[in-house]
């Protein structure tokens, strides 16, 4: 009887504390583009006298800022999109930024690779290895991904995933080293579900924007027409299968009678 008691006694309790013990879960991160996918993106600001004064006159001459002026676009096709027990990857070919819409042969090749576990990246870790000071990408779901990120991440950066993610960047004048930046400068990157960078703006003094950078949506034409295509393959789908089963010949013979 005792026995029976405890045992009892014994399911309560796990009955009871089971609300109160938090539940531990890993995220599983993945990719969320593909191989062949392409992305634009679109400088609509862009002060080329003011990055002179602040980061030098050559910082349009290499990385991801290669030719950047207002009103060019640049390319990125998805080469490979891979991911293992410790490192997510993509590797692209880019076109540098430029007025044509004509794109022609890929400029360079590159690659980002980021940590599966964002808890394995050292503290007090920055993006200085990109040109831009953020990635262009990260892994999904990007929110919980750059804000287990946060935990390592410098004093320059302050993640906000309560809406959409974003990364907050404040690096003071002469922090990156002297001279490097000659000004402060802030920036904001969002990202959208797909961790492809959305928006970047970078600000100088007295908030003023000296680059803003957006991720080109579809041209309004192109939504209309991938519609049409979906309804004219979704009717013809449908007209298959009445003809194949008969239906379609019984509709046909019963409206004419």
């Amino acid at each position: 009887m005792r026995g029976k008691e405890f045992l009892i006694s014994g399911l309560v309790l796990i009955i009871l504390t089971g609300g109160v013990i938090p539940h531990v879960y890993a995220v599983n991160y993945g990719i969320g583009v593909n191989p062949n996918e392409e992305l634009v993106w679109v400088c609509k600001v862009c002060n080329n006298a003011e990055m002179d004064s602040i980061l030098g006159s050559d910082w349009d001459s290499m990385g991801i800022f290669t030719n950047l002026s207002r009103g060019t676009k640049m390319k990125w096709k998805i080469n490979t999109a891979e991911i293992n027990d410790t490192v997510s990857s993509i590797e692209y070919y880019i076109w540098f930024w430029n007025l044509k819409d004509d794109w022609g042969v890929n400029d360079n090749s590159s690659q980002i690779n980021f940590f599966v576990d964002p808890n394995d990246y050292p503290e007090n870790y920055n993006f200085l290895n990109f040109t831009s000071f953020v990635p262009f990408w990260f892994p999904i779901p990007v929110g919980e991904y750059i804000g287990g990120l946060s935990l390592n991440l410098n004093l320059w950066y302050n993640v906000d995933n309560r809406v959409l993610p974003t990364l907050n960047v404040v690096i003071p004048k002469d922090d990156i080293s002297p001279g490097y930046p000659n000004k402060e400068i802030s920036i904001i990157a969002i990202y959208n579900d797909r961790g492809v960078l959305s928006s970047y703006k970078l600000y100088g003094e007295g908030n003023t924007v000296i680059i803003d950078i957006a991720l080109e949506d579809l041209p309004f034409y192109v939504i209309p027409s991938l519609i049409g295509l979906f309804i004219a393959f979704s009717l013809g789908t449908i007209f298959y299968i009445l003809k194949k089963k008969g239906i379609l010949r019984r509709i046909i013979k019963s409206q004419v009678n």
